[in-house]
């Protein structure tokens, strides 16, 4: 079997999008590339998962998986995608979102705060799948104290010394806000 076109730029495709999402080094996919010259009958996919380098869910996802999850009508939560990339599994899923229960950390950055995902992975996905949220904090916080839906987040910007509400506040709010600001409760 000789290597098609479609084959090799498929390959330089995954071989982009892993190396974008911080799951291979340039020099592992330099290496997986050189030996699908001399395999000619072995997709990237397979090489780098033979070196170890990824899981067949990753490869399978990067490479298989991905033209079709461009086609979606809605996003899945960002979860879904992990674990069908092989990045998270079940159980992980389910102890983050107990955790985002607990703290009201999004679920991207519990998954990195944990060790699960690398940041640079987090934000590949974001970009590939929720472009309209690139550049939003990465940490909303949910303040306990007002989970009746008046105020529900507070969200940490960079330039911000203290956290905004992110609901718009009511003319006779004003006078409570600064005590509502003191009912937050820091994560250490």
């Amino acid at each position: 079997m000789t290597i098609g076109p479609t084959l090799i730029q498929n390959s330089l495709k995954i071989g982009e999008r892993l190396c974008a999402s911080d799951l291979i080094s340039p020099h592992q996919l330099e290496t997986a590339l050189y030996e699908q010259n001399l395999y000619n009958t072995m997709r990237l996919g397979e090489i780098l998962v033979l070196h170890g380098w990824v899981l067949p869910e990753t490869a399978d996802f990067f490479g298989d998986q991905w033209p079709y999850l461009n086609a979606l009508a809605d996003p899945v939560p960002i979860g879904s995608y992990f674990r069908r990339a092989g990045l998270i599994d079940r159980n992980i899923i389910e102890t983050i979102l107990a955790s985002q229960k607990k703290t009201g950390l999004r679920f991207g950055a519990l998954a990195v705060l944990n060790g699960y995902i690398r940041q640079a992975t987090l934000d590949f996905f974001v970009e590939q799948f929720y472009p309209n949220h690139v550049g939003e904090p990465p940490y909303m916080i949910i303040d306990p104290d007002h989970l009746d839906g008046t105020k529900p987040f507070v969200l940490f910007e960079q330039a911000d010394e203290e956290p905004s509400f992110a609901s718009q506040s009511h003319p006779e709010e004003s006078e409570t806000s600064s005590a509502s600001k003191e009912n937050i409760h820091w994560l250490n």
